[in-house]
């Protein structure tokens, strides 16, 4: 190996090795390097040591510095590394065997095998916090009747010593002009009475707490253990709960737009935690396109009477220019395995009316238009599930929402098209058009969303996002137009005009690079590839777009500030680097 630096340097160090039982090669060999070049004296002899434990950790245990020698400024040490060590057996001792299932010990895993002690320390860590995160946090871990053979082999068995089972008493909240339920918190938290205690769930508080927008820690929480019973103190103060952001968006004149520029918002306002629940009241307002809006309000209560269950409800208004016009509701009941994890039963009811008739169209064609009056209620479940370290700027973990319904679209005849006349054939009825179709069928919807965030370099700051979001409405009819999926913009199909695409059935998956620079800021870079095909009264029309673009988020003292630029391709066609999909955004906590 080359040194790490000259000898004679200034008024530095310098160390050499040299070993008295192998051969100059051995340390290289088994991937062991030291530093020879050191400006404090103290510094050569902590190397030494590190030598020392890095044999120990490939099985030398035995491994001891012979003497020293100083010439100069340099050091030489003489090593004896001795021989290595291994297994004999490593049993279970007095340790459950479901327990080492759950750290994976195997003992035919050690059974002659050379002995690495970081191995075994990992091995004993494992249990420990097994242990810590099952109700027992005195637990206390090591070997029992150890023997060292002469044939340099080690013989020995797990020992646990479990101590006192702990259980939650509950919490405590400390802070004046905190208002908040604390069997929301208790629920939120997963540290409900009568749980077992884990240590993971106590590591996991300042983050969580975090994730909250009505509160914040003033400093860390506190345990404290009275017989077989924990309290965990929480020291709070409340901050902002509102939340507004708006999105604006530039889209170049195109076929969609119609216009030489179209700026499109997306506004929205939210509160939390008004009446000390941790409820919440949701607006949403849309214009994506001219004439077209979108309203949404939503209100949810977790944990109704301090039981696992929160109630929700959904009214949505959507007018398409003057077109038609969308009048939808939802409301459901969850039961809350924990904060991230809950199942829900819902019913949901859309309306779609149509306001203007292409009349002479139709006398043209004598055919339905794309868009009819339709009513569609269903009853569904959907399931969602979150693993994540951080919920607004993650760095790793996965979320998945699966959302299934079934109902009955009806088919409502409309009066415009049913009271047309034709002047040269008067006894043509137009609602014998309606004929064609089932006026009541059966329909499903099937959507999913699963996201992935892997860490990736650079360390603590590079992350990938993995990404698919499906969806599918199947029925024995065609689909209208006006009962598709929506796709196209920041929230579906980056690169596309906002509602651009219409589809009834999409599959969109997503790779995204962010290079982390702040708790809730990053740059990224993106790409969505999707399949989307739309099944009319003519046929199926099918296509694979591609959107791809880059963005940045931005935390400041006044809010985040977001700016992405997204460019697309579809049916083929090349992409138009000159028609950039741009949009700013702004959240702000209030």
């Amino acid at each position: 190996m080359e040194p790490q630096g000259l000898s004679g340097q200034g008024s530095g160090w310098n160390l050499r090795i040299t070993l008295l039982d192998q051969d100059s090669t051995f340390l290289q060999e088994n991937d062991i390097q030291y530093k020879r070049y050191f400006k404090e004296k103290e510094e050569v002899f902590k190397q030494i040591q590190e030598v020392r434990w890095l044999l120990a950790d490939e099985s030398y245990m035995t491994a001891s510095v012979d003497s020293m020698e100083l010439n100069g400024r340099m050091y030489t040490a003489y090593l004896n590394v001795g021989d290595a060590f291994r297994w004999a057996s490593l049993e279970r001792g007095n340790v459950e065997d479901a327990l080492l299932n759950k750290v994976g010990f195997r003992e035919r895993l050690y059974n002659g095998k050379p002995f690495y002690y970081k191995e075994l320390t990992q091995l004993i860590q494992s249990i420990q916090n097994y242990a810590e995160n099952h109700g027992y946090p005195f637990a206390s871990v090591g070997l029992d009747s150890i023997r060292i053979l002469d044939d340099n082999s080690i013989y020995g068995q797990l020992y646990l010593k479990k101590n006192a089972l702990i259980t939650y008493e509950g919490i405590e909240i400390i802070g004046d002009d905190v208002r908040i339920s604390k069997k929301y918190l208790e629920h939120y938290l997963g540290i409900e009475k009568g749980e077992v205690y884990n240590l993971e769930q106590i590591k996991q508080i300042p983050i969580r707490i975090r994730e909250l927008p009505f509160l914040r820690q003033k400093k860390n929480a506190v345990v404290s253990f009275r017989g077989t019973g924990a309290t965990i103190n929480l020291f709070l103060e409340k901050r902002k709960a509102s939340k507004f952001d708006f999105l604006v968006g530039v889209l170049p004149r195109n076929q969609s737009t119609g216009s030489r520029l179209l700026i499109t918002v997306d506004g929205m306002f939210s509160t939390q935690n008004l009446l000390g629940g941790g409820e919440k009241i949701h607006l949403e307002f849309r214009q994506v396109r001219p004439e077209t809006q979108r309203l949404d309000l939503e209100l949810g209560y977790p944990y109704v009477a301090g039981l696992p269950f929160g109630v929700e409800g959904d009214f949505a208004l959507y007018k398409r220019d003057s077109t038609f016009l969308d009048v939808e509701y939802d409301i459901g009941m969850s039961y809350l395995f924990s904060a991230r994890h809950y199942i829900k039963a819902f019913g949901h009811s859309k309306q779609s009316i149509l306001l203007v008739v292409d009349e002479e169209k139709v006398q043209q064609t004598r055919q339905l238009p794309q868009n009819l009056d339709t009513r569609f209620n269903d009853f569904g479940l959907e399931y969602h599930i979150e693993d994540l370290d951080y919920i607004f700027n993650p760095r790793k973990g996965w979320t998945n929402t699966t959302r299934v319904a079934a109902g009955f679209r009806t088919i409502k005849k409309n009066n415009d098209i049913i009271n047309l006349v034709d002047p040269l054939e008067p006894d043509f009825r137009y609602e014998s058009l309606y004929d064609t179709f089932d006026t009541r069928t059966i329909q499903y919807q099937l959507d999913n969303r699963l996201e992935g965030y892997i860490p990736f370099y650079p360390k603590q700051r590079g992350v990938f996002l993995l990404a698919n979001s499906t969806g599918a409405i199947l029925s024995s009819q065609p689909v209208f137009l006006n009962e598709q999926y929506r796709l196209g913009g920041t929230k579906t199909l980056r690169g596309f005009d906002e509602e651009a695409i219409n589809a009834s059935l999409f599959s969109i998956f997503t790779l995204e690079y962010r290079f982390i620079i702040g708790r809730n800021s990053y740059i990224y870079l993106f790409g969505d590839y999707g399949y989307v095909q739309s099944r009319l009264t003519d046929g199926k029309i099918s296509d694979t777009p591609l959107g791809f673009g880059a963005g940045l988020a931005f935390d400041t003292n006044i809010g985040v500030f977001g700016l992405s630029t997204a460019y697309g391709r579809q049916q083929n066609n090349p992409v138009d680097f000159r028609s950039a999909k741009i949009h700013f955004g702004y959240i702000n906590y209030f």
